[in-house]
């Protein structure tokens, strides 16, 4: 019941408007900003000629006690936030900033006497006028970008479910008649082939678009090669050059089966000739440290018949940017006898460990 619940909690917060504003950075930028504000303000308010920097630093020193203030009472709350509709949500969220506006205004008419002699209430209404404009921009601004995550998560979703379908026909039925004219041949074969074909597929319609491992994209994508190679014979060579332990690194979901399905499909069925398809996994120390997935295939010469649309690149390279923030890469060479993907997945490894 407690982990239904904790879940439901995920849930909710994960489409809440409203980010975490517990952690570093989104302080770091706030105190950024409202410095920004704050200079802003008093330049208009002054000019830049009658610039005072006393003045300067006891805004500054106001406005950032009602912004961590309320930070603090909003990243404490959000959970309860969260589960209000998104108008009582940013109701409430006005109402909590409102109030600790005016409760460091009148804290700040003790603290320094000698700029306001008594409570200045218009003086306060003021502040809260100020605080309330920038907070709904605040909180607009959050609602804006909530949206625009929401609706890339769901094409991500969308993008994923459209690749898991993408499994040709083609490659279903050419495995169940290789399987069916080798019961007879080799049934050890056979059954070894139907075991790898419900492994193959179990992986790949698995739901969920939740990061996997390194480890298993690459056994997902050895488990193809082995039936294509059952199926294609002397016709395909596989060559896998990978570390003694593979990195426990989150990837996305058919990162390395698409690409390798696409050398198949392109680089080794159109030859007349033997063709090789070799993986290669290497890690990249210099400049930003990661992991670099080779898959490099032979494609027969000269133009090809089949003209794919890159549509698994495509949707790789967008889960790469959504997992990673754009620091992961996917690169493309096609040389005059050989197809090469080139996947850089950044190691943050030494970073948690610093």
């Amino acid at each position: 019941m407690n982990r239904l619940a904790h879940l439901e909690q995920q849930r909710l917060l994960e489409g809440f408007f409203l980010p975490d504003l517990c952690n570093a950075r989104a302080v770091l930028i706030l105190l950024v900003v409202t410095e920004g504000l704050v200079l802003a303000l008093t330049l208009v308010e002054s000019g830049l000629t009658s610039f005072s920097i006393p003045r300067f630093a006891l805004v500054s020193f106001f406005v950032q006690w009602v912004a961590l203030l309320s930070v603090a009472i909003l990243c404490q709350s959000r959970s309860l936030l969260a589960r209000l509709p998104t108008w009582g949500a940013s109701v409430l969220a006005m109402a909590i900033i409102q109030l600790v506006t005016l409760l460091v205004s009148i804290l700040g008419d003790f603290i320094w006497p000698q700029y306001i002699q008594t409570i200045d209430w218009s003086w306060i209404m003021r502040n809260m006028l100020v605080s309330g404009i920038f907070a709904a921009m605040g909180l607009r601004y959050f609602y804006v970008q909530s949206q625009w995550r929401l609706k890339t998560q769901a094409e991500l979703k969308s993008r994923l479910a459209a690749l898991q379908a993408n499994i040709r026909p083609h490659f279903f039925f050419n495995t169940l008649n290789t399987v069916a004219s080798l019961i007879v041949i080799d049934p050890e074969k056979a059954e070894r082939m139907l075991l790898g074909l419900a492994q193959l597929f179990r992986a790949v319609l698995k739901a969920g678009d939740a990061p996997t491992s390194l480890a298993e994209e690459i056994a997902l994508g050895q488990r193809y090669l082995e039936i294509e190679q059952t199926r294609l014979g002397e016709r395909l060579t596989v060559v896998w050059e990978l570390p003694h332990s593979v990195p426990d690194v989150k990837v996305p979901q058919l990162l390395l089966q698409p690409i390798l399905e696409n050398a198949v499909y392109h680089g080794i069925q159109p030859s007349i000739d033997n063709g090789e398809i070799r993986t290669a996994l290497t890690y990249v120390s210099a400049g930003e440290r990661g992991w670099l997935i080779n898959v490099s295939n032979t494609k027969p010469l000269g133009p090809s018949d089949l003209h794919g649309n890159r549509m698994a690149q495509q949707n790789i390279k967008a889960r790469l940017d959504a997992q990673f923030g754009g620091r992961a890469r996917l690169t493309v060479e096609d040389l005059e006898c050989r197809y090469e993907v080139r996947i850089f997945i950044p190691d943050d490894s030494h970073k948690e460990a610093a």
